[in-house]
């Protein structure tokens, strides 16, 4: 009975820690879960956590959600953006280097 209602089941919701360092990071968080099977995404900044509702059908494994964030620089509790991307990022989102605030940030 369980796994049948596992089953029908069409969307997950889920929220996973996601690492970034100001205002600019949580705009490009936000808008690369604009994407197709992506019903909702909220990340909050605060507590570098993203909230996802998504539909199982087009990202059967979770770690594909967290891929979506690795592959913009932003590793997640299960996947880690890889040096190229992350190097790629503002000066200010290097959330690995300690960078807290981009200029914009601080007006």
């Amino acid at each position: 009975m369980l796994s049948a209602n596992l089953l029908g089941q069409s969307k997950a919701d889920i929220t996973f820690g996601v690492s970034a360092a100001c205002g600019m990071c949580e705009e490009r968080i936000e808008k690369a879960y604009d994407v197709k099977g992506i019903v909702m995404a909220d990340y909050d900044l605060k507590t570098q956590k993203l909230h996802v509702v998504y539909k199982t059908k087009l990202f059967p494994d979770v770690l594909d959600v967290h891929r979506i964030a690795a592959n913009v620089g932003h590793d997640t509790e299960k996947v880690k953006s890889t040096d190229e991307v992350y190097n790629n990022l503002h000066g200010c989102c290097k959330y690995r280097d300690g960078a807290h605030e981009c200029s914009g940030d601080q007006e």
